[in-house]
């Protein structure tokens, strides 16, 4: 099996590709080369996608939309996926932390992005909602992650231990 992922190359991300290259024939996209928009080398078929990426620092700016959300519009159309997945973040819509409201509000767009993937296209679509990750505790999440693939359904967010997020 072949996975292709974004955000694979540090923290959470590295633990996650390990966790999937028990699996999976793993494909990491680095920063550098969301950054230069060359993703006709990643063109075929895979069997996942997922964007586990961010990109930092943020604002409401053209940039950190494109790096954000419509970079994963830009590699659907070059890699074909038999599902495709998202990293969400269950503080979407937290109004007690508007610093943070750029990065809520890409997740928040990607939500949408994923729903209407699944609505119009066949494949599974699908996000994980991790909630509160734990620096330098990636490993077990990792698991979890790679462990309910096997169970997602379009258009659903699910959460670590497989049930449906409120997301």
């Amino acid at each position: 099996m072949k996975a292709l992922i974004t955000g694979g190359s540090s923290k959470f991300g590295s633990c996650l590709v390990s966790e999937l290259a028990k699996t999976h024939d793993v494909t990491v996209i680095p920063r550098d080369m969301l950054l230069s928009r060359g993703f006709d080398q990643y063109k075929g078929e895979y069997d996942l996608v997922f964007f586990n990426h961010h990109f930092m620092p943020e604002g409401f700016d053209q940039l950190s939309y494109y790096m954000n959300c419509l970079v994963c519009i830009e590699i659907m159309d070059v890699a074909q996926a038999i599902k495709t997945g998202w990293m969400f973040s269950s503080g979407i819509g937290a109004k007690d932390h508007p610093e943070y409201a750029p990065y809520f509000a890409y997740k928040s767009m990607n939500i949408h992005i994923m729903r209407y993937c699944a609505h119009f296209y066949s494949g599974i679509y699908f996000g994980v909602d991790p909630g509160h990750l734990v620096e330098g505790h990636w490993d077990t999440p990792a698991e979890q992650v790679v462990a309910l693939l096997d169970n997602v359904e379009s258009g659903k967010v699910y959460t670590l231990n497989g049930s449906v997020s409120g997301l």
